[in-house]
């Protein structure tokens, strides 16, 4: 496995922290009325099959906000959706961890693969804040995460950019970029997240960092 010392690292590290009222550990903790029984080991797992799809190390390292609840909240894996796991359209697989039926798909993941998929592996994905944001009390929504949140496992993203060495890091959005001001002498190139309206600038950005001739996008080229 290439990113063995990676994959070591966050499995110490991710299992450490407990779930709070505001922010779910699903790699640690489960939830009886949303998740299989073992549905945290499941996403252990598929976090593991994502890093150990790796042939080559990534030059690019992607880092989003927070995880989604169609997302990575129950895939494991950031900017993918439980749904695309289990139908192994991706580099990689997994299970299902959730009671959902059908499992989610997020718009999000789609969006992010749609775009992306062919310039795998030559880029890593991952969250300024690895567990869930969510309103007090209320485990399906989500919530953006705070600064201090963001601050808090700002270390665990430095030792993943130490780890990596990657040559490029790319912050998908503003809250994602607030990590310079967390890690000493980190530099990010900002992209507008797909969320939200924000689809055709992040395909428009994306393309120009990998240099893919960009097209202009049409209706057709959008849906």
């Amino acid at each position: 496995m290439l990113l063995r010392s990676l994959w070591i690292y966050l499995k110490k590290e991710l299992i450490r922290y407990s779930s709070s009222q505001t922010l779910f550990n699903y790699y640690r903790d489960n939830n009886n009325l949303l998740d299989k029984k073992g549905g945290n080991t499941i996403r252990l797992k598929n976090l593991y099959n994502y890093l150990a799809s790796y042939t080559t190390y990534p030059d690019y390292l992607l880092i989003g906000e927070a995880p989604g609840i169609k997302g990575c909240r129950f895939s494991g894996v950031p900017f993918t959706s439980e749904r695309q796991l289990v139908e192994k359209i991706l580099p990689f697989y997994g299970q299902q961890s959730s009671k959902f039926s059908p499992p989610y798909t997020e718009n999000t993941a789609s969006i992010f693969w749609n775009t992306l998929k062919e310039h795998f592996p030559s880029f890593f994905i991952w969250n300024s804040v690895p567990f869930h944001p969510h309103p007090s009390g209320n485990y399906e929504k989500n919530r953006k995460p705070t600064k201090d949140e963001i601050e808090l496992f700002a270390e665990l993203t430095e030792n993943i950019i130490g780890i990596l060495q990657p040559k490029k890091i790319i912050a998908i959005g503003k809250t994602a970029k607030y990590l310079e001001k967390c890690i000493k002498n980190l530099k990010m190139t900002q992209v507008r997240h797909p969320s939200y309206g924000g689809k055709q600038e992040f395909v428009i950005q994306i393309n120009k960092l990998f240099g893919k001739k960009i097209v202009k996008l049409t209706r057709k080229t959008l849906f």
